[in-house]
């Protein structure tokens, strides 16, 4: 696909925006070159980006922030969307709101490939109302 990004570059850009879909594909596709995180992070920061293999790490959505709950109190509230790179959908994306600050989001990424669909990039972000 494409290859004119730099993961370190992406990196520092995740810290003020919401990557493109094209960027987390560079990402997802070329996760062998960059470091799987073995271990949940605690209540991560806003910015943070993280790569896991969903088949090693099954619970790497619990990171300790409070993510705001379907009305049953069981399960977190989470959307889902099919991001399209080029013409074609590409990314499976699930996005959660806080619970106590609806600014803060997280949105998790995985291809629609099943070859890869275990390698999922967890990305974290404050939005501040403009």
């Amino acid at each position: 696909m494409q290859t004119g990004y730099d993961i370190k570059h992406l990196a520092r850009e995740a810290q003020s925006r919401w990557l493109k879909p094209a960027e987390v594909l560079f990402i997802l596709q070329n996760y062998e070159e960059h470091q799987l995180t073995h271990q949940v992070p605690q209540k991560p920061s806003s910015g943070s980006l993280y790569l896991f293999n969903k088949r090693v790490l099954k619970f790497f959505r619990k990171d300790g922030h409070s993510w705001r709950r379907r009305k049953d109190q069981r399960t977190v509230n989470e959307g889902h969307e099919r991001l399209k790179v080029g013409n074609a959908e590409a990314i499976n994306c699930y996005y959660a709101h806080g619970e106590q600050n609806p600014n803060f989001q997280r949105r998790s990424y995985w291809m629609l490939d099943p070859a890869y669909e275990h390698i999922v990039l967890v990305h974290y972000r404050d939005i501040e109302e403009v």
